[in-house]
């Protein structure tokens, strides 16, 4: 208990400790046995007392949101600031679930004031779903192809992606793309100008073949007859 009630003192007063944090894991496990106790009619009720007085929430639904959420500023601690989870990504499916549900809750005005409060605290946004989601989807999609996080547009298979990508570098060129998602594309090796880069590519190719095409150690042919060895040229009497 007296753990906890630092943990929360340490935490603006967010008395949740999660079972999947590595540093206070047996702390996350003892909080979940508190609330199975609760549910059981087996806490003690000066014990009930005590937990309530740090605010320590004994509702299943209301340890779920929390857990959640300390999972989700976890997260975002690991990630430069940056709160979201994905539903695509197979390690946070769960969450990236929960986020959307945050999203529509808010969208639809049913999110508790606290809550959302809590959430804009540790850096989540609400409007940037669609955005977020395709990124994420990038990132993905470089880690699986050796960081090349750059779609076609005319990749069947992600057209959606790829559009999407051509917005990205759309809205960089005209100074329309903010300065935070610029920084996120760049840092999983977003190209902005690919087709400058190819082009580039290509001239360098084309001057790499023209040297060895110049120096590739074949002596220029003799054309006159000054130019032939002495040897080589024909005497008349």
């Amino acid at each position: 208990y007296a753990e906890l009630r630092l943990v929360a003192e340490a935490n603006g007063g967010v008395v949740h400790v999660s079972t999947t944090d590595p540093e206070r894991a047996k702390l996350g496990v003892w909080c979940h046995n508190q609330r199975t106790l609760e549910k059981l009619g087996k806490l003690r009720a000066d014990r009930k007392a005590r937990l309530r007085e740090i605010r320590f929430g004994l509702d299943h639904f209301e340890a779920v949101w929390e857990q959640s959420l300390e999972e989700l500023r976890l997260v975002a601690k690991a990630n430069g600031g940056v709160a979201h989870a994905s539903r695509s990504d197979p390690e946070r499916a769960e969450l990236g679930h929960w986020c959307t549900y945050q999203r529509h809750l808010e969208k639809n005005r049913k999110l508790r004031p606290d809550r959302k409060k809590r959430l804009l605290e540790i850096g989540f946004v609400f409007d940037e779903d669609t955005w977020d989601q395709s990124f994420e989807e990038l990132r993905l999609f470089a880690e699986g192809n050796g960081g090349v996080a750059h779609v076609p547009q005319r990749d069947s298979g992600r057209l959606e992606l790829g559009i999407w990508c051509r917005v990205q570098m759309a809205s960089e060129k005209i100074g329309d793309l903010r300065p935070d998602r610029k920084a996120r594309l760049l840092g999983i090796g977003f190209d902005f100008n690919p087709h400058e880069a190819a082009r580039e590519h290509s001239s360098e190719k084309r001057r790499l073949d023209a040297e060895a095409d110049d120096g590739g150690g074949v002596a220029d042919a003799p054309t006159t007859e000054q130019d032939l060895p002495s040897s080589h040229v024909s005497t008349h009497d």
